[in-house]
């Protein structure tokens, strides 16, 4: 029995690999719809964001005053194989859609929606985090090529399962974010616990920043500094960084500021505690401290946080979970190095969390 339906309406779901002509085939289409008395139309959906796998679909928003008049807006574009889909087959009264079809198959979608309306900005906003969010964009794309398999016969299936994951991204993305002047994710791990849910942190690479900062300075404070400052000046967005060295006594304060690049700048920390441990040998001082100092600027003002965790360092390696010289730090007041530790243990006596405690106190006050 043949289908009521054009090929085009029931065309099933195909994820495509990022194509780099979707950008100059969403320009056209553009060009052409300002010819068409609909000017001033954005690229959106993911055949918007680059390296994304997406439907082959150019999908563009435009925005008009009111839906009054929506048959003359409409008329000319049937002209130019553009097929309107009433409301109450659309089913999202926020929007009028039109789909452009060539050789049966779907070339575009044109939402066009009111100003101000809170899922034209939805729309633009999630568009927006995933080109700057490279994590997230990596979890969308094995979303929907999931979904894709999953729902390849069903477009409404396939649109409704993704609802939940772009409501939750959005909701992240309404929370105020600051940046975090790492790449190290165990960092990022730490001090989100540390700081709760009311504030997201970010990495460099979350924000799209691909730079090496050097830490050349003597002191913990002078390198977080230093780092705070100049994503500052590549963002003018409030940020934050840390500098944490973990302070022998009897080898006079050693690895301190050199702590992540000890035994050279391959940054092992298998060979810096190789060197450590070689250095303060059978010596039964075995008093160290791990020490932290945040920079955080906040509306163009440094303000410099501390945190010391007191401790001892083991004779050998013991434990796997942490990272650095977790496994040869034991804290004052336990018996376990942080290497045997779960994340919620350590934050009891960690260095890290002291100084970001601080460090969301102030924040506290301001957000």
């Amino acid at each position: 029995m043949s289908s009521p339906f054009p090929k085009w309406a029931t065309e099933p779901i195909r994820i495509a690999d990022p194509d780099p002509t979707w950008p100059e085939k969403a320009r056209r289409l553009q060009h052409q719809l300002s010819t068409l008395g609909i000017p001033n139309s954005e690229h959106i959906g993911s055949t918007a964001v680059p390296d994304l796998p997406a439907k082959p679909i150019i999908d563009l928003l435009a925005t008009i005053p009111s839906f009054d008049n929506i048959e003359a807006l409409v008329e000319p574009l049937r002209h130019e194989d553009w097929h309107y889909v009433p409301p109450e087959l659309d089913q999202r009264p926020y929007r009028r859609l039109l789909i452009k079809v060539e050789n049966e198959k779907r070339a575009a979608h044109l939402h066009l929606m009111l100003p101000h309306s809170v899922e034209r900005e939805a729309e633009i906003l999630f568009r927006n985090l995933l080109i700057r969010n490279q994590p997230l964009r990596a979890q969308y794309a094995a979303l929907k090529k999931g979904l894709a398999a999953e729902h390849a016969d069903d477009r409404e299936a396939y649109t409704n399962a993704k609802t939940q994951f772009i409501k939750n991204a959005l909701a992240m993305a309404a929370k105020p974010r600051i940046i975090f002047a790492t790449n190290n994710q165990h960092k990022v791990i730490e001090i989100q616990s540390a700081i709760g849910d009311k504030l997201e942190v970010i990495s460099l690479k979350a924000a799209g920043i691909d730079i090496d900062i050097p830490e050349p300075h003597d002191t913990l404070e002078a390198n977080a500094t230093e780092k705070s400052s100049t994503i500052h000046k590549l963002t003018n967005d409030n940020c934050f960084s840390e500098d944490t060295g973990l302070e022998v006594m009897a080898l006079g304060g050693e690895p301190g500021v050199l702590s992540a690049r000890y035994a050279g700048e391959t940054r092992s920390f298998e060979e810096n505690i190789k060197k450590l441990l070689t250095g303060l040998g059978d010596n039964p001082d075995r008093r160290a401290r791990f020490r932290t100092v945040i920079s955080l600027n906040y509306n163009n003002t440094e303000h410099l946080f501390e945190g010391i965790c007191e401790g001892r360092i083991l004779p050998a390696p013991d434990g796997d979970d942490g990272f650095g010289y977790d496994p040869i730090f034991v804290p004052e007041g336990d018996t376990r190095s942080f290497g045997r530790m779960t994340l919620e243990e350590k934050n009891r006596y960690s260095h890290r969390r002291k100084a970001a405690d601080q460090l969301v106190a102030f924040l506290q006050t301001q957000i």
